[in-house]
């Protein structure tokens, strides 16, 4: 089976995890949304915790790598910069990497594949575009980059607005049109819907694919009851007028979704959910160990 899983921060690579264990052909499509310039490197927060999660190197925090130094943090600091996006010198080296790839004429995808390769993770990694695509807040302390909100900012401040820059001008990267075309499952992980899944749907034709797909799509809730199980999520969609639950999110897929898991605690929505089209299942949600992980991959690509 050729499964396609769209991917986004720290729920979503546990979910990868999940899928890497299962026999299936599998190809992850990555947010770059909250791709981000830093210490002079080009860092892609998604693309990499997807990398280093299937790698089996990601640090247990959800970001970064696992036993990583701090070393070129604290020169930094020494030096008089700003050092409240925290990366490690490992995980730098990979930024930098990536950036001098880039600057040589590699595009995103290239830069990815190679660095992937060299991490050992045998399934492709794909960003969704190769355009710069950037997932920017309109807060009272100004416009705001999701990294400066969510990292800096600690997601403290209130969101007005939410615009994806550059996505009008972003094409769907050909590898991801060819990997979406040929699929029997498209999973959506249990990623923010704001922030990460949103920046991929903005990609002028990318609904689009997912609409006429024969693969069924499908998608874990990243929900439960009113609230995330980590991160803005439910703070974002309010901003965006979005039901903060999963039926809020099964209406933002609805377009192209077949099916959503859902927590069992939300079994009240299951009928209003499947009034918008969208088959409803309910489960544990929740991926608290690998067993986890492989039980809820293994649901989706049944489901």
């Amino acid at each position: 089976m050729k499964v396609v899983a769209m991917a986004g921060g720290t729920g979503s690579a546990k979910l990868l995890r999940g899928l890497s264990r299962l026999p299936v052909d599998l190809t992850v499509v990555a947010n770059v949304g909250d791709n981000f310039w830093a210490y002079g490197a080009y860092v892609c927060p998604d693309v990499d915790i997807a990398c280093y999660t299937l790698a089996g190197k990601a640090d247990p925090r959800g970001w970064g790598l696992e036993g990583d130094t701090f070393e070129a943090l604290g020169s930094f600091a020494s030096l008089g910069l700003e050092t409240w996006f925290r990366l490690g010198d490992r995980d730098l080296a990979v930024c930098m990497a990536r950036t001098e790839m880039m600057r040589r004429g590699s595009s995103l995808t290239d830069a990815t594949d190679r660095i992937r390769r060299s991490l050992g993770v045998r399934c492709r990694v794909l960003p969704v575009t190769d355009q710069p695509v950037e997932t920017r807040l309109e807060t009272p302390l100004g416009d705001l980059h999701l990294q400066e909100f969510w990292v800096r900012e600690r997601g403290r401040p209130a969101v007005r607005k939410v615009r994806y820059e550059g996505a009008a001008r972003a094409k769907v990267a050909g590898g991801v049109k060819k990997a979406i075309e040929g699929a029997d499952r498209v999973i959506i992980c249990p990623a923010n819907p704001v922030t990460s899944v949103g920046p991929m749907t903005a990609v002028p034709g990318f609904i689009g694919l997912l609409s006429r797909t024969e693969a069924r799509v499908v998608a874990l809730s990243p929900m439960v009851g009113r609230r995330p199980v980590s991160g803005p999520a439910g703070k974002l969609l309010r901003a965006t007028g979005v039901r903060p639950d999963s039926l809020g999110v099964a209406g933002a897929y609805s377009r192209f979704l077949d099916a959503l898991l859902v927590s069992e605690r939300d079994a009240p929505l299951k009928s209003s959910v499947e009034e918008l089209g969208v088959k409803c299942a309910l489960t544990d949600t929740l991926m608290r160990t690998p067993g986890d992980e492989a039980r809820l991959a293994r649901e989706l690509v049944e489901a």
